[in-house]
């Protein structure tokens, strides 16, 4: 396991910690100076770098973490000082993203990340190089560094073409999915929040759950189950805060199923103090708002069963005044608690809101029929003697054309409520089989 020391500029080093741990690195010592803003030369101040310089000359360690963003002169001049490698926190969770990325597209995505992230260091080493100093930078002279920053930059537009290409094709596959009848669910929200765990839930999948952070960089999508609508279900990589525009840039292929979803589940951790809830909420709407339309969002409190009902109460007072008037919906994956209401809430995208009570003859018609409906419909059924009882959720506007169908294949029993559009009102009416005028 390698070894670090950190530099922060406040006395929470906590997710920096959880990150640089699912690294593999273990911190051996710490260092804090409470600043407003870093040093602009040297991340800490002057006078406190030369104390950490005394103080590590007999420690042994593998590199330098600094627990915020490094200026590119701000590297150099550290990198100069200690003589040791320094990495800043997105260059640690860009190394997080390379050890998690297993398909194309995720590699492609963190190979670009890396390369805009590298392009500002690189830059200053070649300018310090041509000043004089000795460039450091993947320890390969002025030549090297100049040579591997225009290749960098070659090779970053060759990515940018490639993931645009991909883009392409997923919105060629969200277009086919649409034209048959089939609706997105996307699981946004910080990393670590549980977004896996309740893809397993709804979908009865196997997808990997683990504690550390970024255990998700490519997007699952699964059918969603206990459901006859066309639902899919996506995993998408966690969020973060503090990570630079460029960086989320480089994954926006992945973000799109996202942004394009017809109905997003914001989830949090609902068993977070409340700084952490308030930061971690507003980090994740601060990436989807400005993409995304009010209707699309549901935001979902998870893993309540790590809390009580007073805690609870006050986690839901704490969040619906960050969100105003966005749905909450509270839940716990390992309990299960709360799965139905989401399931109920997640079928409205479909707006299958016209439910039909329907008896049928036992018929291979009826039958024919029945299997038909279930492209666009959510549809169950129950043989009694010779005859089908069948439940019908479909869209209103498609209302009017089933009832028909229905009628035509001899229909005992016909109910129809409009659902909550029509805030209960009923209309019933019976059919013998012939093919008379709609039910009114």
């Amino acid at each position: 396991m390698k070894k670090a020391v950190l530099l922060s500029i406040t006395d929470d080093t906590t997710e920096m910690r959880s990150l640089l741990d699912t690294l593999g690195v273990q911190v051996i010592r710490e260092f804090h100076q409470n600043l407003r803003h870093p040093h602009k030369a040297s991340f800490l101040g002057p006078g406190k770098i030369e104390g950490i310089q005394k103080e590590l000359e007999e420690s042994e360690f593998d590199v330098a973490v600094v627990n915020g963003i490094l200026r590119p002169s701000q590297h150099h001049y550290l990198e100069m000082k200690f003589q040791k490698e320094f990495i800043d926190r997105p260059g640690v969770i860009l190394r997080i993203f390379s050890e998690h990325a297993h398909t194309q597209e995720a590699i492609a995505q963190v190979t670009l990340a890396k390369l805009r992230y590298e392009q500002p260091f690189l830059r200053e080493w070649i300018h310090k190089a041509k000043s004089g100093d000795r460039p450091g930078f993947l320890a390969g002279g002025a030549y090297a560094t100049d040579v591997y920053y225009e290749h960098a930059k070659t090779h970053a537009r060759r990515i940018e073409k490639g993931l645009r290409e991909l883009s392409k094709q997923r919105e060629i596959t969200r277009a086919k999915r649409r034209e048959q009848g089939y609706s997105l669910v996307s699981l946004a929200g910080y990393t670590n929040a549980g977004k896996s765990a309740l893809l397993n839930r709804l979908c009865e999948a196997s997808v990997e759950v683990d504690d550390r952070l970024f255990s998700t960089l490519s997007t699952t999508t699964r059918r969603l189950k206990g459901s006859r609508a066309n639902i899919l279900v996506s995993d998408t990589v966690g969020f973060i805060r503090d990570l630079p525009p460029d960086l989320i840039d480089a994954f926006n292929s992945t973000l799109e199923e996202v942004f394009y979803a017809d109905l997003i589940l914001l989830l949090f951790d609902s068993s977070e103090n409340d700084d952490l809830i308030k930061s971690k909420l507003r980090t994740s709407l601060e990436i989807l708002l400005p993409r995304i339309e009010r209707r699309s969002l549901v935001v979902v409190g998870n893993k309540t069963d790590l809390i009580d009902d007073e805690r609870k109460k006050k986690v839901i007072s704490i969040v619906e005044s960050i969100i105003g008037s966005y749905e909450l919906l509270m839940i716990s994956t390992v309990r299960e608690k709360g799965l139905d209401a989401l399931r109920t809430r997640i079928g409205l995208i479909q707006n299958l809101s016209a439910v039909l009570s329907v008896e049928l003859p036992l018929s291979d018609g009826s039958m024919g029929l029945l299997s038909r409906l279930r492209a666009s419909c959510d549809v169950s059924e129950e043989v009694v003697g010779t005859i089908v009882k069948a439940t019908i959720r479909c869209r209103s506007d498609d209302l009017g054309k089933i009832i028909g169908w229905l009628e035509a294949a001899g229909a005992l029993k016909i109910i129809t409520n409009d659902g909550p559009r029509a805030e209960g009102a009923q209309r019933t009416g019976i059919s013998n089989g012939s093919e008379g005028a709609p039910l009114t």
